[in-house]
């Protein structure tokens, strides 16, 4: 996307392509594998009539809004069911995750960032029987990619399917309209160089270029869009991502990219306390004009059409070279049944729902930021001409044209994010690092991380 052009009416097309969406990982449906449990007992679509309360955990900031809205709409529909929705941080819940799924407190469904182990250590259901039930493997399997696990355990994108969610996640790069005319910007940039320039341009006229979360990992979003920018394609980093032999993401694209990062960060491109930063105050900074560029996901729309209306845009990373192909990390705000989970059949329902419904899916769009999931047949939902929301499903729908679509690599294992990305990229911008150590010090705690 490459034009200040925003999509209006309604987003019919964004409900159909999301529920094909990740074309380039499409894979069929997935028999029943080794590495995880079936449910205990057969399934059923059933919700029953007496009360049930089912307990979700979910990450702390907008997943609490966002899952306690949709907890109301199946309750609406579902009178016996209580939704009851608790939360931790993304770092906490990623780190305590395993702990809390085999303890005696455990949720019917948990937000799943990163399989991990969960299914090697039997501590998720496969889903593939409620898929068989409810007719999800009759939707493009595409968008069931990245939560497919191997027999091994290890190796995602194919295998039985461990979790589902409501919609997509999609990143690229917010900017503020007013400050952005200021400094001559009538067109996203169409490159890398032309990004820096507008940096440079923005640091000239006194106003902060980019701001970003580097306390929480936000600061590891545009290292990977330079990763891939420069590399020219994605397929190093979506093997990394699911872990197939040999994959390394200890190279020259990374080396390169990580270059770049630690120079914003010394131009002053970068806030001087970017690592101090959290995913609770970048949007706020930005919010009140700390910031020409946010680098951050379609989450954040909602919140920005609420404070702004009109404000904001957005557009995807830009390319190494011009007219190559654009690339932007996308994954599912993923869902999975816990083998403890005392009402699983409850649980499933709920994440059906949600794919489904057309409300639901509405939420989804309006107040989760998401481009919904769900089959090609599903209700499209609307969003306002001009709206921050809009032009992320815009951008969406010019990845799905270009295949552009990847997985986070802060997704590749359970640990990578919290005690290798987040702590090596801080050290990077601090200057206590160099762009070589960096990249193979991440390959080195990956391989760690895999038992290679």
């Amino acid at each position: 996307m490459r034009s200040l052009t925003h999509y209006c009416g309604t987003l019919r097309a964004a409900g159909v392509a999301a529920a094909a969406a990740l074309l380039l990982a499409a894979c069929a449906p997935g028999g029943n594998s080794e590495a995880g449990p079936a449910p205990s007992k057969p399934v059923s679509t059933g919700i029953g009539s007496e009360p049930v309360t089912l307990k979700l955990l979910v990450t702390s900031g907008v997943d609490v809004p966002f899952y306690t809205a949709l907890g109301k709409l199946f309750h609406a529909k579902h009178s016996n069911v209580t939704v009851k929705v608790e939360s931790q941080d993304y770092a906490a819940l990623t780190t305590t995750i395993a702990r809390t799924l085999a303890g005696n407190n455990v949720p019917d469904l948990v937000r799943v960032p990163q399989l991990g182990n969960l299914t090697k250590d039997h501590l998720l259901i496969s889903l593939d029987p409620y898929a068989q039930a409810y007719g999800w493997n009759e939707w493009p399997q595409s968008q069931f990619a990245s939560t497919r696990v191997a027999a091994d355990g290890r190796q995602r994108g194919t295998g039985s399917l461990y979790a589902a969610g409501a919609g997509f996640g999609l990143t690229g790069v917010y900017y503020n309209k007013a400050l952005a005319q200021r400094i001559g910007m009538a067109r996203p940039p169409a490159t890398v160089a032309e990004f820096e320039q507008l940096l440079a341009k923005a640091k000239d006229a006194r106003l902060q270029p980019i701001m970003i979360n580097g306390k929480d990992g936000g600061s590891v979003y545009p290292l990977q869009n330079l990763v891939m920018s420069y590399a020219g394609d994605a397929r190093a980093v979506q093997d990394w991502n699911y872990a197939k032999p040999g994959a390394s993401i200890d190279t020259a694209a990374t080396v390169k990219a990580a270059t770049t990062l630690q120079r914003w960060g010394q131009a002053g491109y970068l806030p001087a306390d970017v690592n101090d930063i959290d995913q609770t105050r970048a949007p706020a900074e930005f919010i009140k004009g700390n910031g020409v560029f946010f680098p951050s996901g379609n989450w954040q729309a909602p919140g920005l059409d609420k404070t702004g209306p009109g404000q904001f845009g957005f557009f995807l990373f830009p390319p190494g070279v011009a007219g190559g192909p654009s690339y932007a990390m996308t994954a599912v705000a993923n869902l999975g049944i816990p083998a403890k989970s005392p009402n699983a059949d409850v649980a499933a329902a709920f994440l059906d729902f949600v794919q489904t419904d057309q409300q639901a899916r509405q939420e989804t769009v309006t107040l989760g930021g998401l481009v919904p999931a769900g089959p090609s047949d599903a209700p499209a939902p609307t969003a306002p001409e001009g709206s921050a929301v809009a032009a992320t499903v815009s951008a969406f729908q010019e990845l799905l044209k270009g295949d552009g679509l990847v997985g986070f690599m802060a997704d590749a294992t359970a640990s990578i994010h919290v005690n290798s990305l987040i702590p090596q990229t801080q050290l990077l911008l601090a200057g206590k690092t160099t762009p070589e150590a960096f990249a193979a010090k991440v390959q080195s705690d990956y391989e760690r991380d895999l038992g290679r």
